[in-house]
């Protein structure tokens, strides 16, 4: 399958990560679901179903978020919002 990764400054304070693949990708009834702890929304993959649910909490706690959308590729989008670090 295809994946794509891109990050992008956005302004001085915050930067954005973005990961697009070519998979079945998630109906928009389900985007809310998959960032819940222990939600598998496909019981015939292998998995514990925490992987989106860790990269939204640690997002938060960050003072980030993360996005759930229809990827160009056809699968999912995920997009990561991050402030950006100090130097």
């Amino acid at each position: 399958g295809k994946i794509r990764v891109d990050a992008v400054a956005v302004g001085e304070a915050r930067m954005t990560l973005t990961v697009d693949d070519d998979g079945p990708g998630l109906p928009p009834e389900e985007r809310a679901q998959a960032l819940k702890r222990g939600q598998r929304l496909d019981e015939n993959a292998p998995g514990s179903g925490l992987g989106l649910s860790i990269v939204d909490e640690l997002a938060r706690a960050y003072g980030g978020s993360v996005q759930l959308d229809e990827s160009p590729l056809g699968g999912l989008r995920v997009t990561l919002e991050l402030p950006r670090a100090v130097s």
